[in-house]
């Protein structure tokens, strides 16, 4: 048992080395990559360079702004979804307790008719037990 523990030990040390150089070896491969784009890119540029940062600079600063414009907007939707939202949970509530009454006031006069029919009921019993037996 110790003999197999070792070797799944060993096993598992020399899987996490390979992960470690595929990992390296991707990295290198797309510090590379990166590398030649940024030459191929300034080699076939059809502008000068400070053309070329105007433009970056100027595409970075309407991004900005786009991104801004679309978090207000998003901003103002969630605002207007939670007070809709909260409306429709105040009306809920007072949905909820005009019923409560209403059943309330239905078990109110239910009891009323209840302990009326009882009453009837008792009288009618009294009645037919003092009724002589034929």
């Amino acid at each position: 048992m110790i003999l197999r523990d070792l070797l799944d030990l060993a096993n598992k040390e020399k899987r996490k080395q390979e992960r470690k150089k595929a990992a390296q070896k991707v990295a290198v491969g797309m510090g590379l990559a990166a590398a030649a784009g940024v030459a191929t890119g300034m080699l076939i540029a059809p502008k000068s360079g400070k053309e070329t940062r105007e433009g970056m600079k100027k595409r970075a600063v309407d991004s900005v702004e786009n991104v801004k414009d679309t978090v207000r907007k998003r901003v103002e939707m969630v605002k207007d979804c939670a007070a809709h939202a909260e409306q429709e949970v105040s009306n809920i509530i007072e949905d909820v307790q005009e019923k409560k009454e209403a059943v309330k006031n239905d078990i109110m006069d239910g009891h009323h008719e209840i302990s009326a029919d009882i009453h009837k009921t008792a009288e009618n019993i009294s009645k037919e037990m003092n009724k002589p037996v034929k």
